[in-house]
């Protein structure tokens, strides 16, 4: 009996990427959660799809926060922000079609509209509160946009000489982004020291956190995805 099942099943399957499968239900496999020579281009494209994401999550909290400051030096700063980002969002474009991907031109969801109700709390808050309001709602969406950009930047031996390049260059705008934030609010009254300061900077720890694991979640989806098209 042993001899007869083994018999059998030597007879009817076969090993496929590593897994020992029936012959005839190796074409069914769900390919996205087998090893293959694209994983990790496709990796690599969801990688990016997740930051295109994030500077979008960034171009409409910062069209927000433009609208309600009332100091012109204020805006015209943020307005040459948000311009970063916009060109970020061209690059990564680039960069994905450059290895056959799809671009994902839209913010991450729920925590794009998550951003944007923060920027708009804030700039709610600014009818009263002033520009000082507004800016601590940016700095909360900002500081996990800084630190994002910095552990991929921070990961470069892991990526190609073109992305290492642009996650850098990303990396540092958004640094130069979150520092100026910070040095507008303490010259407002607002910095990391005062109760408005740590305030928010309690509530960007937990709201970046969350935004994390989320976000994490959207991007393995988005490389299983990716992997499915590309049929392995």
């Amino acid at each position: 009996m042993t001899s007869t099942i083994s018999s059998f099943t030597a007879g009817t399957v076969r090993r496929v990427s590593g897994a020992t499968v029936p012959p005839d239900l190796a074409p069914r496999l769900p390919l996205p959660f087998l090893p293959g020579a694209g994983s990790r281009e496709t990796a690599l494209v969801a990688e990016l799809n997740d930051l295109l994401q994030l500077d979008y999550d960034a171009v409409g909290a910062y069209t927000l926060a433009i609208s309600a400051l009332r100091d012109r030096g204020l805006r015209e700063t943020l307005i040459r922000f948000r311009e970063d980002h916009e060109r970020h969002i061209t690059r990564l474009v680039d960069l994905i079609h450059a290895r056959d991907g799809i671009a994902v031109r839209m913010s991450h969801f729920p925590t794009g509209i998550f951003k944007l109700l923060v920027q708009a709390a804030g700039s709610t808050a600014g009818i009263v509160g002033g520009d000082r309001a507004v800016l601590l709602a940016f700095v909360a969406n900002e500081e996990q946009a800084r630190d994002k950009y910095r552990r991929h930047a921070d990961a470069g031996a892991d990526h190609p000489s073109d992305v290492a390049a642009l996650l850098e260059a990303a990396a540092r705008d958004e640094e130069t982004h979150y520092r100026w934030a910070w040095d507008a609010l303490e010259r407002l009254g607002a910095g990391r020291g005062s109760l408005p300061g740590m305030m928010a900077g309690g509530f960007a720890f937990i709201h970046g956190a969350n935004a994390d694991i989320i976000e994490a979640a959207g991007k393995l989806w988005l490389n299983l995805l990716a992997r499915s098209m590309r049929g392995g």
